[in-house]
């Protein structure tokens, strides 16, 4: 359960190292194993929230021969604003404007695109939305053990490659504890994978031709449900009944106290 940190270790260490880890037959293979985990016992029986808003992003896939969709967000979104963009491979995050997506009256979850005539689509691939769900969460901190293996037959590569993974795993931490990050979603239900930490704990090796780099990850899920139409709504206003309503004053009490 270490999110994506497992493929960004890997993707980073061919973008850094290519002589060594690169290409179809790389000089040196790496392989990131390690499937256990433990519980922080703090969250080992977690209580879930009461109804309160919640962020979540759909990323929904883009047909260029049909760009106004329709499209369907995967949960009920909650009243509020909601930012679609257009996605590439390459990262590109083209943000759309309101006039650009048009919602349907009758079903909060779909919608379709009017595009500008002049909306450059090259290498778009996605239609990205952020919005938000009125949902309950909670959370699990987990700590989890996993191994980086380095195997070649090439004994001086396989010690500078063990050096060198070292060294760029240790001055790239942050963007890999940004890029470990996943998530899942199945109807009303989703887990979001976060890498708060990890670090090298020690290494070894087995073999001639074997290095092993044992790393501690600290991770945490949070798991959520997003409620229905018919379920409840987190508290907006607090006021007393006999107060006017006031728009400025989410919470307006009148307090009365007799001497």
């Amino acid at each position: 359960m270490t999110g994506n940190l497992d493929l960004a270790i890997k993707a980073l260490l061919v973008q850094a190292l290519p002589a060594l880890f690169g290409g179809a037959a790389p000089a040196v293979q790496a392989a990131v194993t390690g499937d256990l985990f433990e519980v922080d016992p703090h969250s080992a029986d977690p209580v879930a929230s009461e109804p309160r808003p919640d962020d979540r992003t759909d990323d929904l896939p883009f047909d260029p021969a049909q760009p106004q969709g329709p499209y369907l967000l995967t949960q009920e979104p909650d009243p509020g604003p909601r930012r679609v963009r257009l996605t590439s491979a390459l990262g590109d995050r083209i943000a759309l404007s309101d006039g650009e997506v048009a919602w349907d009256a009758n079903d909060a979850r779909r919608f379709t695109l009017a595009l500008r005539p002049d909306r450059g689509l090259q290498g778009i691939d996605g239609v990205q939305v952020l919005y938000s769900v009125v949902a309950v969460y909670t959370r699990l901190k987990t700590t989890q053990d996993f191994t980086l293996k380095l195997q070649s037959t090439d004994a001086p590569k396989l010690e500078q490659a063990e050096a060198l993974a070292i060294a760029v795993i240790a001055l790239n931490r942050a963007q890999l504890i940004e890029d470990g990050r996943d998530s899942f979603g199945a109807g009303d239900y989703g887990a979001q994978i976060e890498v708060k930490s990890f670090r090298l704990v020690k290494g070894s090796s087995p073999a001639a031709d074997t290095r092993l780099l044992q790393f501690s990850a600290e991770i945490e899920l949070k798991a959520t449900r997003a409620l229905g139409a018919d379920e409840g709504r987190p508290i907006q206003r607090i006021r007393t009944a006999s107060r006017p309503l006031d728009p400025q004053r989410p919470i307006d009490i009148f307090i009365d106290v007799e001497g």
